[in-house]
């Protein structure tokens, strides 16, 4: 026994005197306050609210007496301070015939709940929660006939739950939930007429819900959630007239959605989400204007939108995203004017996005994505200042992209993509400064990019690939300083990529910072043309080989024009069957990119500036070499002809202006490094036409 269970052995020995001085089981003071264990004890000389250690004592079931017991450890949610208590609840504890409450929640308590606390007959209060209990629910404590509260929630209990604790009648809470338990809810808990809390989430509960639960007349709360139910929801469930939250979210549950549950009129929060739920949604659920959830995602619910959920007046959360509803999105859906979240989104929605929607002023969140909705963004969405996230994409819809959308300036995330919409991309988007990610694209958007678009620094994904978007790309994007994904492919965009932007959205490795080719390093990192020597670094010093030029010639090939062209019969002397480069050995060789005399290809040896010019003009349709020599450097004389109309060649298309400008030199025979062949391939990509 540790010291400090010694001292609480002492100290519950000394109250022994003080409670026996008190009639049998009456409160040691005069009317007192409700008791909530989480956040205070009323009987200060009982309550034993400290940072206790080690097991509960045995010896505390001598204390006859004792009507109040409370060793309640640490409750996140209200005190960092509490008993840590370990080892197995001792079933001496179950001679405590006086004991009224006992509280024991929140400790690292383990082993099997004691049969024996089924003698505490006159148990009121019986908080278990929040320990590491293993083993069944004994049935013993259907016997504790008193109880009022029995809270068992968060262990790790398994077995079924007894039917004998619907013999409980005086029983108001009934929490199992965040244990193992299996089996089906029994029945008899629908004699629990007393109870105002049933929650049984959290388990692996099966079989269906027992119509006996609609007899539980004062039932406010009842979680079923996140077990294995299956069958129907029961319609006796709507007999329920106090019921405020009903949660069945999370099981398989099939059928129809009982009309019935509309005569709840006092529930606030309905989450029937997760099931495999069919039919229409009842056009009663209108009738429930104290709601304020109403959860119904991912079922296999079909037919329209009931335009009476229009009248839920008092509807924050609205979400009936990934079913089978068909018909327009009701113009009645205008008037929930307390509306934060409506999600219709992965559904079958037809028609025009309601123009009404414009007044849900307190709206934050617009999921729409996902559906066969047509025609023209309403302007009036504009209105929606308090939206964070709106999510248009994956319709049909058409037209231009509203100017008035620039003024939600509260919005971070606006996704339009994969529509049919057309116009120019408004230049008033750059007002939405608290964006995070903008995705326009395919589209058919028109015209160049907004520079505006630069002023959206808190930016991290700007897509607006696939769509017909010209000019070039504006330099002040390169203000995006928070970019991690920029895709602007499948345009007519021309012109380079700003090396502002380049330095911002690509710092793929740590040892290029500072080079003058550090810009075309991330280039074509971006491309897919190279992953780098190592984890995070390019080692840009280093002198390039045949090999590694292969491989950089066939990505940058793939990159720019598609699937290179088969390698063909090559046969290569110097290169293993398991080599990585082989494939790429063969391409180039078997297409005359590299060449390979006698079959030997010379994987490890150095590239040279005169072998670059070659490759480059062999490897690129759009590259060539003049007819004739022109001697635009003082020091190709030695080179082959072929090599000299080569340098001269990405000499005019600007992919290399030499070495030296006076006199003007190519250094033809200088090996080329890693960074340098970087701005090589970089320049000869973004030459082509």
């Amino acid at each position: 026994m540790t010291t400090n269970s010694l001292r609480l052995l002492a100290a519950l020995a000394i109250l022994t005197v003080s409670i026996a001085a008190a009639p049998l089981g009456a409160p040691a003071q005069s009317s007192p306050a409700p008791f909530d264990p989480m956040t205070a004890c009323p009987y200060s000389t009982v309550c034993i609210n400290n940072n206790l250690t080690g097991s509960i004592p045995a010896e505390l079931g001598n204390l006859t007496n004792l009507t109040f017991l409370d060793l309640s450890g640490h409750d996140p949610k209200s005190s960092p301070d509490g008993n840590k208590l370990t080892g197995s609840i001792p079933a001496e504890l179950g001679n405590l015939s006086n004991l009224t409450n006992l509280y024991l929640s929140n400790n690292g308590l383990t082993g099997s709940i004691p049969a024996e606390l089924g003698n505490l007959s006159n148990l009121t209060d019986l908080y278990l929660n929040g320990n590491k209990l293993t083993g069944s629910i004994p049935a013993e404590l259907g016997r504790l006939s008193n109880l009022t509260n029995l809270i068992i929630n968060y262990n790790g209990l398994t077995g079924s739950i007894p039917p004998e604790l619907g013999n409980l009648s005086n029983l108001t809470h009934l929490h199992l939930y965040g244990n193992g338990l299996t089996g089906s809810i029994p029945p008899e808990l629908g004699n629990l007429t007393n109870l105002t809390s049933l929650s049984l989430s959290s388990n692996g509960l099966t079989g269906s819900i027992p119509a006996e639960l609609g007899r539980l007349s004062n039932l406010t709360d009842l979680s079923l959630s996140s077990n294995g139910l299956t069958g129907s929801i029961p319609a006796q469930l709507g007999n329920l007239s106090n019921l405020t939250h009903l949660h069945l979210n999370g099981n398989k549950l099939t059928g129809s959605i009982p009309a019935e549950l509309g005569n709840l009129t006092n529930l606030t929060y309905l989450d029937l989400s997760g099931n495999d739920l069919t039919s229409s949604i009842p056009a009663e659920l209108g009738n429930l204007t104290n709601l304020t959830h109403l959860d119904l995602n991912y079922n296999d619910l079909t037919g329209s939108i009931p335009a009476q959920l229009g009248n839920l007046s008092n509807l924050t959360h609205l979400h009936l995203y990934g079913n089978d509803l068909t018909g327009s999105i009701p113009a009645q859906l205008g008037r929930l004017s307390n509306l934060t979240d409506l999600h219709l989104a992965s559904n079958g929605l037809t028609g025009s996005i309601p123009a009404q929607l414009g007044r849900l002023s307190n709206l934050t969140v617009l999921f729409l994505s996902g559906n066969d909705l047509t025609g023209s963004i309403p302007a009036e969405l504009g209105n929606l200042t308090n939206l964070t996230s709106l999510y248009l994409s994956v319709n049909g819809l058409t037209g231009s992209i509203p100017a008035q959308l620039g003024n939600l300036t509260n919005l971070i995330f606006l996704s339009l993509n994969y529509n049919g919409l057309t116009g120019s991309i408004p230049a008033e988007l750059g007002r939405l400064s608290n964006l995070f990610s903008l995705d326009l694209s395919s589209n058919g958007l028109t015209g160049s990019i907004p520079a505006q678009l630069g002023n959206l620094t808190n930016l991290t994904v700007l897509d607006l690939s696939v769509n017909d978007l010209t000019g070039s790309i504006p330099a002040e994007l390169g203000r995006l300083s928070n970019l991690t994904r920029l895709s602007l492919d499948c345009n007519g965009l021309t012109g380079s990529i700003p090396a502002q932007l380049i330095s911002i959205i690509c710092d793929s490795f740590s040892d290029d910072d500072g080079s003058v080719h550090e810009a075309n390093i991330e280039r074509i990192a971006l491309w897919g043309i190279t992953t780098g020597c190592e984890p995070h670094r390019f080692c840009p010093s280093r002198t390039v080989t045949r090999a590694q030029m292969a491989a950089f010639l066939h990505r940058a090939v793939r990159h720019l024009y598609g699937a290179p062209a088969p390698a063909g019969e090559v046969r290569l002397s110097d290169v293993a069957d398991d080599a990585w480069y082989r494939p790429y050995a063969r391409w180039a060789v078997g297409n005359s990119v590299i060449r390979a005399p006698g079959g030997n290809f010379d994987p490890g040896g150095a590239v040279t500036r005169a072998d670059m010019a070659e490759m480059l003009v062999a490897a690129f349709a759009h590259l060539s070499a003049p007819d004739r020599a022109e001697g635009r450097f003082t020091d190709t004389a030695g080179l082959t002809d072929g090599a000299v109309r080569a340098v001269e060649g990405i000499a005019a298309a600007e992919v290399s202006t030499g070495c030296t400008a006076a006199p003007r030199r190519y250094c033809p025979d200088k090996t080329v490094t890693r960074a340098q062949m970087a701005s090589f391939l970089a320049r000869a990509v973004q030459s082509a036409p």
